[in-house]
C-alpha cells in the first residue's frame, strides 16, 4: 500500500495527474487556437492575461503567505475566514472597477472589447486563479495531493469533451470558451471543497486573535505590496504592448507559442507546491541539510528535464506547427522555436523564489523581482514600439519574436542573479557549471538527431500518417543518447553515479521478477 501522505507518493501522484491533465489542457489549447483562428486566440489570451496581471495586482502577495502558514503548521477558523474576506473583497473591486470605468478609459485598457466580455473573462480567472488555487493549496497543505490532483483532472477531461462538442457544432467562440472556463474552475473547487470538507482531514489549530494574523500577513506580505505593483505593470504592459502594436494576431502567436512552452514545465508545476511544503516545513524544523539538499536536487533535476525536453522539440518547431496547427499558424514557427528555450532556465527561477517565500525571505525575492521587471519593461518597449515617430522612432517592431526573444535573454540572467543570492544567503556553494554543460550538450544532441534523420528521410514532404516511424525513431535515438550521458554525468540531474547504479540495479531486478513470474507455468 502507498502511504498518500508520503513525499515520494505525493510527488508520483502530482507529477502523474499534472501530466495527464497537461497533456489534456495542451490539446484543448490546440484546439480551441484553431478554433478560433490567431487572432480570436490571441484576443482571447490578451483578455485573461489582463485580469490574470490585476489579479496579482490586488493579492499583493496574500496567496503566497496563505499558502506557507498554511504549509508550517494547521490554522484555526478564524485565519481562513479572514483571507476569504480579503478575496471577496478583492473580487468587488474588481468587479466594480470595470463596471463603472469610464467608456474612453475602458476602449484604451482592453482595445475595443466590450464591457461584458470584459467581465466574463474576470469571472474566469477569479475562478480558475484564485477559487481553484485557493481550495488546491488548503488540500495541499492538509498533503491530500492525490485528491486534489484527481479532482482537477476530471474537470480537465470534462472540459476537452464540452470543447469537443463545441467544435462539432461550430460554436467555439471567445465568450463560450470563457463560460466554459468559469464552469471548470467551479467543478473542480466545488468538488475538492466537498472531499476536504467530508473527510476533516486535519483539526483545527486554537484560533489566533484577528490582530495577530493581520500583523502575520502584513510581516509577510509588506516587501511584497510593491512587487505586486511592478508585476502588474510588468506582466499587463506586455500584453498590452503585443496587442497594441502587433495586432491580435502577434498576439495569437504568442499565447500559443507560450502554451507549447508552459507543457515543458509539467514537471515544475507538479510539484511546486510540494517542494514548498517540505522547504517551509524543514525550515521551521531549522533542518538546513534538507532545505540546501532540496533546492539543489530539485533545481538541477527540472531544469536538466526542461533542457532534454527543448533538445528534442526545438530543432523541429517548423514542423509542429505545421502538423498541429496548420497553415494559419505557420508564421509562427520562429516564434516557437524561441519560446522552446524559455522553459529550461524557468524551473531555476520558479524554485528560487519558492524557496524565498518558503522561509520568508520576501523582501530579497521583491529586491530581485523588481530590478528585473524593470529592466524588461523598456526592453519589451524597444522590441515591440514600431520604428515611427508617434512612438519615439527608435522601436524594432519585432512584434511576437521580440517579446519572445527578450523573455529568454532575461530568464537566463535573472534566475543566475537570484540563484546566487541564495546561495549567498545560506552560505551554499553558487551552483552553475551544470547549466554550461548540460543545457548546451541537451540541444546539440537534438539538432544531431535531426541530421541523423535528414540522412534517412524527407521529413519535410512526408505524410501525417508516414511521420509516426521517424518521430518514433527520433524519440528513441534522442533518449538513448540522453540516458547515456547521464548516465556518464550523473551530477547533471543532482545525482551521484552510486544512486544511478543503485536505481539500475533496483529497476534491473524488478524486470527479472517480472519476466521470471511471467514465464513460470
Amino acid at each position: 500500500m502507498l502511504n498518500s501522505n508520503s513525499v515520494k507518493t505525493r510527488f508520483l501522484v502530482s507529477v502523474g495527474a499534472n501530466g495527464i491533465r497537461g497533456v489534456i489542457g495542451f490539446f484543448s489549447g490546440l484546439l480551441v487556437a484553431r478554433a478560433l483562428s490567431p487572432s480570436g486566440y490571441g484576443d482571447l489570451m490578451f483578455l485573461l492575461g489582463s485580469f490574470a496581471a490585476i489579479r496579482g495586482l490586488l493579492d499583493m502577495g496574500t496567496s503566497s503567505a496563505f499558502y506557507t502558514f498554511l504549509s508550517r503548521h494547521t490554522q484555526g477558523r478564524r485565519f481562513y475566514l479572514v483571507y476569504f474576506f480579503w478575496m471577496a473583497l478583492q473580487f468587488l473591486i474588481t468587479l466594480v472597477m470595470v463596471a463603472v470605468i469610464p467608456f474612453g478609459f475602458f476602449e484604451k485598457i482592453w482595445l475595443g472589447h466590450n464591457r461584458e466580455i470584459v467581465i466574463v473573462a474576470f469571472l474566469a480567472v477569479f475562478v480558475q486563479q484564485q477559487i481553484l488555487q485557493t481550495v488546491s493549496q488548503i488540500g495541499e497543505s492538509m498533503r491530500k495531493t492525490i485528491k486534489v490532483q484527481l479532482l482537477i483532472l476530471f474537470a480537465a477531461v470534462i472540459y476537452l469533451i464540452i470543447i469537443v462538442f463545441l467544435i462539432s457544432y461550430g460554436t467555439v467562440t471567445t465568450q463560450n470558451i470563457l463560460f466554459l472556463t468559469i464552469f471548470q474552475g467551479a467543478l473542480a473547487s466545488l468538488s475538492i471543497y466537498w472531499v476536504l470538507r467530508s473527510d476533516q482531514a486535519l483539526p483545527f489549530e486554537r484560533d489566533a486573535t484577528l490582530s495577530q494574523i493581520v500583523l502575520e500577513y502584513w510581516t509577510y506580505c509588506k516587501p511584497l505590496i510593491v512587487l505586486s505593483l511592478i508585476t502588474f505593470l510588468y506582466d499587463f504592459a506586455d500584453k498590452w504592448m503585443l496587442q497594441k502594436f502587433g495586432g491580435a494576431t502577434q498576439q495569437g502567436f504568442f499565447q500559443i507559442a507560450n502554451q507549447f512552452s508552459n507543457a515543458i514545465l509539467l514537471a515544475t508545476t507538479s510539484i511546486i507546491g510540494i517542494f514548498w511544503k517540505e522547504i517551509a516545513h524543514a525550515w521551521e524544523k531549522r533542518d538546513h541539510y534538507r532545505v540546501a539538499m532540496l533546492y539543489r536536487k530539485t533545481t538541477r533535476g527540472l531544469v536538466m528535464l526542461s533542457a532534454i525536453a527543448s533538445g528534442l522539440l526545438l530543432p523541429w518547431a517548423e514542423q509542429i506547427v505545421t502538423i498541429l496547427l496548420g497553415p494559419m499558424y505557420v508564421m509562427s514557427w520562429p516564434v516557437l522555436a524561441i519560446m522552446f528555450l524559455y522553459p529550461i532556465h524557468l524551473p531555476m527561477g520558479i524554485i528560487g523564489g519558492s524557496t524565498l517565500l518558503a522561509i520568508g525571505q520576501t523582501h530579497k525575492h521583491m529586491l530581485i523581482c523588481i530590478v528585473g521587471m524593470l529592466v524588461s519593461m523598456p526592453i519589451s518597449y524597444l522590441m515591440l514600439a514600431p520604428a515611427t515617430s508617434e512612438w519615439g522612432g527608435f522601436g524594432l517592431g519585432l512584434g511576437a519574436v521580440g517579446l519572445a526573444s527578450k523573455l529568454v535573454i532575461l530568464s537566463v540572467v535573472s534566475v543566475n542573479v537570484q540563484a546566487w543570492v541564495i546561495a549567498r544567503y545560506n552560505g551554499w556553494d553558487y551552483d552553475w557549471k551544470f547549466q554550461v554543460i548540460g543545457i548546451p550538450l541537451m540541444l546539440m544532441i537534438g539538432y544531431l538527431v535531426k541530421l541523423l534523420m535528414g540522412f534517412v528521410w524527407d521529413i519535410d514532404h512526408l505524410s501525417v500518417a508516414n511521420l509516426v516511424i521517424p518521430a518514433l525513431l527520433v524519440c528513441f535515438l534522442y533518449a538513448g543518447i540522453v540516458i547515456l550521458s547521464i548516465w556518464f554525468l550523473p551530477w547533471l540531474i543532482g545525482l551521484e553515479k552510486a544512486e544511478i547504479e543503485k536505481m539500475s540495479a533496483q529497476v534491473s531486478v524488478r524486470i527479472k521478477s517480472k519476466l521470471f513470474n511471467f514465464s513460470r507455468p
